[in-house]
């Protein structure tokens, strides 16, 4: 591979040479898979007749009763809710941009923690841009359930790629900001709070630093974060919650969270970390076995995500789902981004990420459209036959789809995206799902 060392890459970080063709290909496939996933599950439940003042009397007492994620909430009823109007055709396009996004940012910031290495020239430089995308999509517990799922894609993708990107900017320096960004960061603080609290740490270590340095602090950056952390963690709503589950006492909550941290590493793991392994047996004439594993400062996205899991224990045991762990994964793609970019600055590493990306892709490919495809169409089918049932005034009664444990369809081998309907017709979800389509009752049957 013939490296080339960037004269100067400028604060506002340009491409690096292929990612945009690199990012385009994501963006196409991103937007594809957004329009094809129909609703699933809480979908349903805050899908109603658009109106401004039910929305914001519903948000209060959410954040009164039930959460804290205020911002979340009202996003979500609105997309929703404008759904005959063309809102979920502008979520698609918003949800592919962010994931987009998300995959630019982990890659420059990457690139700065791993100490900036020489970068490929374009051909390879769309690989390593897609190879990055490829982390983000397959080594996350539930991509499905973050990325596509439109209250999981609210909930979790968009503060991952907000909070990335206030990461990226205490990396690069760039702390002062206008006020639109100032405003931009508090509502990004709102949306999740272990993301939330562990950025605000970073933000008051990196201020004590700059106080120590005697150089100029980051009050306002800190400021806007800490408060959106605060409005989000000092929610009512948060502690009546937490009263209507099980108690959960430190011990459960770590022996939780110890389940927790061991699943995030499965199978699909092996074909990146052995891709990088190659990258590093390249490269160990100029950085041995075991200092080429520090990757610069990467090291500390290791870090990062070990203080994120710790957070959790913030949470009952109960509320550990699965998607709640898509920070840490994202903040260990990052460690391996940082091992990859330096891999790149190696000779004749180019052809061989090239060929894993190529290989790569066809298996993204091949296990995702045919499984978004089934899904779509099972949803058609869904739908059709209750508006059929709906027209003759019956009660809705739909084949139970049995794939994977409790009535739910397994999604890309590793994911439930899509939630059944319900054998039991006052289950909330399947009650959720009766509403929105007019129908008296729905359930399900064999």
């Amino acid at each position: 591979m013939h490296a080339q060392a960037p004269p100067h890459i400028p604060a506002r970080d340009r491409l690096f040479p292929g990612e945009g063709a690199g990012l385009v290909l994501c963006f196409v496939f991103l937007l594809w898979a957004n329009a094809i996933t129909p609703l699933w599950a809480d979908d349903y439940c805050r899908s109603m007749p658009f109106s401004l003042p039910t929305i914001a009397r519903i948000v209060w007492g959410n954040y009164n009763f039930w959460t804290g994620r205020w911002f979340t909430t009202l996003v979500t009823f609105v997309v929703l809710d404008l759904r005959p109007y063309g809102g979920l055709v502008a979520f698609a396009v918003v949800n592919a941009g962010l994931f987009t996004f998300l995959v630019h940012v982990v890659g420059h910031l990457c690139w700065r923690v791993a100490g900036r290495p020489a970068l490929p020239r374009a051909g390879y430089g769309v690989a390593q841009c897609l190879v990055v995308f490829l982390m983000l999509w397959w080594l996350p517990r539930t991509i499905g359930e973050v990325a596509l799922w439109k209250t999981g894609a609210i909930g979790y993708l968009w503060p991952v790629a907000g909070e990335m990107w206030v990461l990226a900017r205490i990396v690069s320096g760039r702390m002062d900001m206008r006020g639109v960004q100032y405003a931009a960061v508090f509502l990004i603080a709102t949306f999740l709070e272990p993301l939330s609290l562990l950025l605000t740490l970073v933000l008051a270590g990196v201020t004590v630093q700059a106080w120590r340095q005697a150089r100029r602090l980051p009050w306002a950056l800190l400021g806007a974060h800490a408060a959106g952390t605060l409005v989000l963690g000092v929610a009512p709503g948060n502690y009546v919650r937490m009263r209507t589950m099980t108690p959960s006492p430190l011990t459960d909550r770590l022996d939780g969270l110890l389940g927790n941290l061991g699943s995030l590493f499965d199978p699909f793991w092996l074909p990146f970390v052995l891709l990088v392994g190659v990258g590093l047996c390249m490269g160990r004439g100029h950085t041995p076995f075991p200092a080429c594993l520090r990757a610069g400062r990467g090291w500390m996205f290791g870090a990062l995500a070990l203080a994120y899991m710790a957070c959790l224990l913030m949470f009952p045991r109960e509320a550990l789902a699965a998607r709640v762990s898509f920070p840490a994964s994202v903040l260990l793609v990052c460690y391996l981004a940082c091992l990859l970019a330096r891999c790149v600055a190696e000779p004749g590493f180019g052809r061989v990420m090239a060929l894993g990306c190529t290989g790569l892709v066809a298996a993204h490919l091949a296990i995702v459209v045919p499984d978004l495809t089934l899904l779509a169409r099972i949803s058609r089918e869904r739908d059709a036959q209750t508006r059929a049932q709906v027209a003759r005034d019956q009660p809705v009664v739909l084949p139970r789809v049995t794939m994977g444990p409790r009535h739910k369809l397994l999604y890309v081998r590793k994911d439930i995206i899509f939630v059944g309907i319900n054998p039991d017709p006052h289950n909330m979800l399947t009650a959720c799902y009766a509403r929105a389509m007019g129908a008296s009752s729905v359930r399900s049957a064999p």
